[in-house]
């Protein structure tokens, strides 16, 4: 998926994306360029944004935008049935073999887009959020196989909204805007020594890929 001149994200080889940074710092606009990008290709899009912001308009002209919580529940759960349903039907195939995956088969790739994912949990009761960490641990570690992949943003990727090691399975990572060193030692990893230079322009900031 080519996002710049210079820059494409092979989501086949490194599955899931997180995005990170303080409000004003290009997040939504980037998850819009993602989702442009994405719309001229095979790909099957889920959007959900808790916050009935920007991304939620997008359901004027798509389906599959979700702002409210049921909705946006109820789409997680089915996100996560179809992958596991796809998985058993691949296994069908009769072109399976294995080793390969989704696109070998001719299936398309599909997205979970979350807009203030942290927004998200922070509506949900213990046992909802619970169950939904639980379903979105099984997405990012068994996901790609299938075609089924997470793009999620946040201002900071606390460890308590990402239990579980689910942070360290998000292989493509995005630093926008202002964010502090411990928001850089969370999405980049506390061992990064790199010294980080914030420009003040929209959207600007660090790709780890």
């Amino acid at each position: 998926l080519r996002l710049m001149k210079n820059l494409v994200w092979e989501y086949d080889a490194l599955p899931h994306a997180l995005i990170a940074g303080g409000t004003g710092g290009g997040k939504t606009y980037f998850l819009l360029t993602l989702i442009e990008a994405l719309l001229h290709t095979n790909a099957v899009l889920y959007i959900l944004d808790p916050k009935n912001a920007d991304l939620a308009d997008l359901g004027t002209v798509m389906g599959n935008v979700y702002h409210t919580k049921e909705e946006m529940i109820d789409c997680v759960n089915a996100f996560y049935e179809g992958m596991v349903q796809r998985s058993e039907e691949m296994k069908r195939h009769p072109n399976y073999k294995t080793g390969e995956n989704y696109a070998y088969l001719g299936l398309p790739p599909c997205f979970l887009i979350f807009d203030e994912y942290v927004a998200f949990f922070e509506m949900l009761g213990t046992k909802e959020s619970v169950s939904l960490l639980s379903q979105l641990k099984k997405i990012v570690m068994l996901g790609r196989q299938a075609g089924y992949f997470l793009i999620v943003a946040c201002q900071r990727p606390d460890a308590k909204y990402f239990s579980d090691g689910i942070r360290d399975n998000f292989n493509f990572r995005v630093g926008l805007g202002r964010i502090s060193e411990l928001g850089y030692g969370m999405l980049f990893g506390s061992d990064v020594k790199k010294q980080f230079f914030q420009k003040r322009i929209k959207g600007r900031g660090y790709c780890d890929v």
